[in-house]
């Protein structure tokens, strides 16, 4: 007779293999503009959105009218003690993709069994769009996950034990999510609906006066920063996000397509195989990587799509079964939390967005097939572990497939590694000020020269005044992309045209290449120009 695995052994693997990718993937990517947001009112107070004001202390509450400071809050300490780079920055969000994983694994063996919590987290684990968004936090969601699974365990042992304490731990865990990023209302609508349809009865039954309040009040402690800023400027959260429109769901529709087989990030973090300048692997797990890639073939696209689709048929099957409420509980979470950003102006048009609605769909596809296992018990258990192989195989095989991209390719667009170098080539001692030109840098600049260099924003439109007074000083270094590297096309043009209106040509300094050895960037200087359209000797263009 062969001995079962120890329960906590498949949660342990999946948690290990979560963190080996993760650890895998890091380095690659150059620090993103986006992915580095939070960082801003670390090392300029004037970046937070909103924040409070006491004498000469100043406390960001707000980055965006919709994303809070509380990443700002946690990394402000670790930064401190820990040098900001990629890894300070991206191996603590790693860990709470590990800590998601363990607690989706926990809260689907209270609610569906040691079988189907293992199955679900060895999916959600392998899940290449979750790994990517969580490891780069785009979005930001690593802390969205973390609250939303831990507070849904809490309620879990409210529910299970009774112990007020549980709710309310949940209902903070909440509120602090919504502060930390509202598009947490997302799932949390989709839950209170899911109860609402599903569990009337026990709804009912457990929402009493006393529960109501110890749930609100824990809610509202939790979220304080957000309704604080939402008192001082009247619903702005609100009034600036919650815009509807039908407009563009056709593309919406293949976003969640792509989310859900792993495509949807190919060309945005990391360049296709067109792109010029590639560069040969080096060493043996470069070599492992993109060896693997080649073997298996172009795997842009996972089997997700076909597990959902085998998912929903296997749960028309078990529709008499126990485990019918839960799943439709499920269902309607991600149905509901999809529609709101598909109704949404401006939203669901990104991965970063969809994946919010997991780990739900891992969980649905987890008690499916467990329960399907069961109702052949003869062969139910290698049906189930050839599947989980199967499936799980081919999301790391996806996954892979970026990671010997960014190998090849290199990190596209805002997630060139160029960044590197190019906050090794500013100096206090080149320039006083700093001028950021294109979108792309400025919190990747300002981070990696943690706090120590004078930046502006250069404005294109401002007055001849102005421009003369930026172009004219010595003291000023200008940052741009390279021509064919601008994430506002005609940027770079713009300036010029506007200093060329006050006698002024740019003179290119320095190129920054990436780790392809792509040129990138360019620190240039604008000087007199000697002859009415005609650049002086060294000028660019």
């Amino acid at each position: 007779m062969t001995k079962r695995l120890p329960s906590r052994a498949i949660p342990v693997a999946a948690c290990l293999v979560f963190f080996l990718m993760g650890i895998a993937l890091l380095p690659w990517p150059g620090l993103q503009n986006d992915e580095l947001f939070f960082s801003g009112p670390i090392y300029a107070a004037d970046a937070a959105f909103y924040r409070l004001e006491a004498g000469s202390i100043r406390i960001p509450l707000m980055v965006m009218s919709y994303t809070g400071a509380l990443k700002t809050w946690l990394y402000a300490g670790l930064l401190h003690l820990i040098a900001p780079n990629e890894w300070s920055v991206r191996v603590p969000v790693l860990l709470m993709g590990v800590a998601t994983i363990w607690l989706t694994w926990e809260w689907t063996r209270r609610i569906a069994g040691a079988r189907a919590a293992g199955v679900a987290a060895l999916l959600l684990a392998t899940d290449t769009i979750f790994l990517l968004t969580d490891l780069f936090d785009w979005g930001p969601v690593a802390l969205q996950h973390l609250l939303l699974m831990a507070g849904l365990l809490a309620l879990q042992r409210w529910i299970e034990y009774g112990a007020r304490g549980m709710l309310a731990l949940a209902f903070f865990l909440w509120g602090l999510g919504m502060w930390d990023k509202a598009l947490l209302a997302w799932p949390l609508i989709g839950m209170a609906v899911a109860v609402v349809v599903v569990f009337p009865r026990e709804t009912l039954r457990r929402v009493r006066p006393g529960a109501a309040a110890i749930a609100v009040a824990a809610f509202l402690a939790g979220a304080s920063p957000l309704v604080w800023y939402n008192i001082a400027r009247p619903g702005e959260t609100a009034k600036q996000n919650a815009n509807f429109s039908a407009e563009n769901l056709g593309n919406k529709l293949s976003v969640l397509r792509q989310s859900i087989d792993g495509s949807a990030l190919f060309g945005y973090i990391v360049y296709e195989d067109t792109v010029t300048g590639k560069r040969e692997p080096r060493g043996v797990a470069e070599r492992a990587s993109v060896g693997i890639a080649r073997l298996f073939g172009n795997h842009r696209r996972n089997w997700m799509r076909g597990a959902l689709l085998l998912g929903l048929l296997g749960a028309l099957f078990l529709w008499r079964s126990p485990v019918r409420r839960v799943l439709l509980f499920l269902a309607v979470v991600v149905l509901v939390g999809w529609a709101q950003m598909a109704a949404t102006k401006g939203a669901g048009g990104g991965s970063h967005h969809v994946v919010l609605l997991w780990p739900f769909p891992a969980v649905f596809l987890g008690i499916v097939f467990s329960a399907l296992a069961e109702r052949a018990p003869r062969y139910g258990a290698v049906a189930l572990t050839l599947t989980l192989l199967f499936f799980a195989g081919e999301n790391l095989l996806t996954t892979n497939q970026y990671l010997s991209m960014l190998i090849v390719n290199g990190g596209a667009g805002g997630w060139t590694d160029a960044i590197y170098g190019l906050t090794k080539a500013l100096d206090t001692k080149s320039a006083s000020w700093f001028g950021v030109l294109d979108w792309g840098y400025l919190n990747g600049v300002r981070m990696l020269h943690p706090g120590e260099l004078q930046l502006f924003l250069v404005d294109v439109n401002a007055d001849e005044k102005e421009i003369r007074r930026q172009v004219s000083s010595p003291d000023f270094l200008f940052i741009e992309h390279t021509d064919d590297k601008q994430m506002f096309p005609g940027i770079n043009d713009r300036l010029r045209q506007a200093a060329a209106k006050v006698g002024y040509v740019e003179r290119v300094e320095r190129r920054i290449p990436d780790r392809n050895g792509r040129p990138v960037f360019e620190l240039f200087r604008f000087v007199r120009a000697e002859t009415p359209g005609v650049a002086p000797e060294g000028t660019s263009r």
